[in-house]
């Protein structure tokens, strides 16, 4: 099927268009796993707008500053104050609220490709139909906000330096800034524009001058937090990431790190042939042999055992192979193009992959699907760029892959939302049985569900101070974090509740190994098969 761009002024509606009708139905979709400490934050914004982070949540059996419970920067609660204010704190409403910023992801990206290639539709529709942009823009976390911005300090620095225009680039030196202030991993942007700029002008000028501003933002954030909460917070994230980081193999996290990359930008896979032709087909079968054949050595990857009983895992190994190769052709692409071309364009694209699978891989606290987004649009690039080469200009049967990566998006964001609606339902159902038969109802675990069971009345059980009550429920959900056991002679199991949100797709448990928003749940973002059921335990004190 021959791919036809549309015309440019059309190119910006479609976009529009497709990425509405990919969002739209997830409106309803219930808050999930970090939803909630931005909503606490943006709630509090409204009332001490200066005061960020001047409060504390249970997010670990006890009371927690949010300085540490929440290791992001406060713009996106801000933008997440600022919709609820004027739209309301309901599910629909504000995930109607995030779609501008998923909307401005995929027109940033369609406008920085007409600088790399001459389909720049197709590079933002690959960035839009991947699973992780897709179900990350379902979220009301801070990660597409921040790819969004990402994306446009990009586009408009390279539009700003040659010719050097002072407008353009102070813009994009303050998209730096917003981006690093969205996310930590933001502050990346500066050094990778840096290098782009020494290759683009080969020599220095007025343009190192707006890099100043950037770090002048990010220097007074970290003054005006050391004086608000007693440290730092920019450098307290940083030194974080170091001490928590999960404690796997080098060989593990490798190859945990091109898993992820290659589930969570799928197309790669369907779209190898295009790619490579019968070469590429060959070596990517041999990598996945090789890759199959390495883990079941390992007999275990991170945490999760692929070699269990003397059995091996087939079906979970071969979707992890076919990851770890989607995540190498990203990487290979990358190094195709910069051999090829030798551009300052070509060698930002490859310092952009490189720099999101090391921070990834060697410097983050954990390997997370999320943690993948802004390598998307780099991604979605380098694989127009290769198609053009290959078909002389043209991207012949690009729509295969296309139509593939979406349907897979679709699925993985309608498993999650389904993850999502459980604990919601599963906390109206079990606070409302419960009521009548307890005078305390509390919880183990956060996310999503914790915020639905404070809404209904339930209290966070708290470790320090342990205090259990006279004829009080404890409601255990076992495929949740921060979970902890009770004293066997203090508490009997009341019932036991088993529920399966998504019957042949996972995307977050530890007896499947898919692990999206944590490696410390599997190693690849999300699994095929049968799927685990969620269980539920209700304790009664003594």
């Amino acid at each position: 099927m021959h791919w036809k761009e549309p015309r440019a002024s059309l190119s910006s509606w479609l976009l529009i268009a497709v990425t509405l009708a990919c969002l739209l139905p997830f409106l309803g979709k219930a808050f999930h796993t970090d939803d909630p400490l931005f909503i606490w934050t943006g709630r509090h914004i409204q009332f001490h707008p200066v005061d960020f982070y001047g409060f504390s949540v249970d997010w670990g059996f006890e009371d927690t500053p949010m300085t540490i419970a929440m290791q992001n920067p406060p713009l996106a609660a801000y933008y997440m104050a600022a919709v609820g204010a004027a739209l309301g704190w309901r599910e629909c409403a504000l995930h109607f609220g995030y779609l501008g910023p998923a909307l401005a992801l995929v027109l940033g990206t369609y406008c920085m490709a007409r600088r790399f290639c001459s389909h720049p539709f197709a590079a933002a529709l690959a960035t839009m139909t991947s699973p992780v942009c897709l179900l990350s823009s379902t979220s009301l976390m801070c990660d597409t906000m921040m790819a969004a911005l990402w994306v446009w300090a990009v586009y408009l620095w390279m539009e700003g330096l040659e010719p050097e225009n002072p407008r353009r680039l102070l813009l994009a030196a303050t998209l730096m800034a917003a981006c690093s202030l969205t996310k930590y991993f933001g502050v990346c942007l500066i050094p990778l524009l840096a290098a782009y700029s020494a290759l683009q002008r080969r020599r220095a000028g007025r343009w190192l001058l707006y890099f100043l501003w950037p770090v002048l933002i990010l220097a007074a954030y970290q003054w005006m937090t050391a004086r608000l909460y007693g440290r730092g917070l920019l450098w307290d994230a940083m030194g974080l990431a170091v001490v928590k980081r999960t404690a796997t193999g080098s060989v593990s996290r490798i190859i945990e790190t091109l898993a992820f990359s290659g589930g969570c930008f799928f197309i790669v896979l369907p779209a190898l042939p295009l790619l490579w032709g019968g070469k590429g087909m060959i070596a990517g079968v041999a990598g996945a042999g090789v890759a199959g054949g390495l883990m079941a050595a390992m007999k275990k990857v991170g945490n999760f055992p692929v070699v269990e009983g003397g059995h091996v895992k087939w079906l979970f190994l071969l979707q992890m192979s076919l990851f770890v190769v989607g995540g190498a052709i990203i990487l290979a692409l990358a190094v195709a193009d910069a051999k090829r071309n030798r551009t300052p364009a070509s060698i930002l694209l490859l310092l952009w992959v490189v720099g999101v699978l090391v921070f990834v891989c060697a410097v983050n606290w954990t390997v997370s699907g999320r943690n993948f987004l802004p390598l998307a649009p780099a991604a979605a690039l380098l694989i127009v760029r290769r198609l053009e080469f290959r078909q002389a200009g043209g991207l012949q049967g690009f729509c295969w892959p296309l139509s593939l990566s979406l349907a897979l998006a679709l699925m993985v964001a309608w498993a999650d939302w389904r993850s999502a609606g459980l604990a919601r339902e599963v906390a109206v159902k079990l606070t409302s049985q419960l009521a009548p038969r307890f005078h305390d109802i509390a919880f183990e675990g956060h996310w999503g569900f914790q915020y639905y069971m404070e809404q209904l009345g339930g209290e966070p059980f708290k470790r320090k101070p342990l205090v259990l009550k006279s004829n009080q429920a404890i409601v255990v959900p076992l495929n949740n974090t921060s979970l902890f056991r009770l004293p066997d002679n203090l508490v009997e199991t009341n019932a036991e509740f088993n529920f399966t949100p998504a019957k042949w797709l996972c995307l977050q448990n530890s007896r499947a190994g898919a692990g999206y928003y944590s490696d410390g749940w599997g190693p690849i973002p999300f699994v095929f098969g049968p799927a685990p059921p969620e269980t539920y335990l209700v304790v009664r004190v003594k």
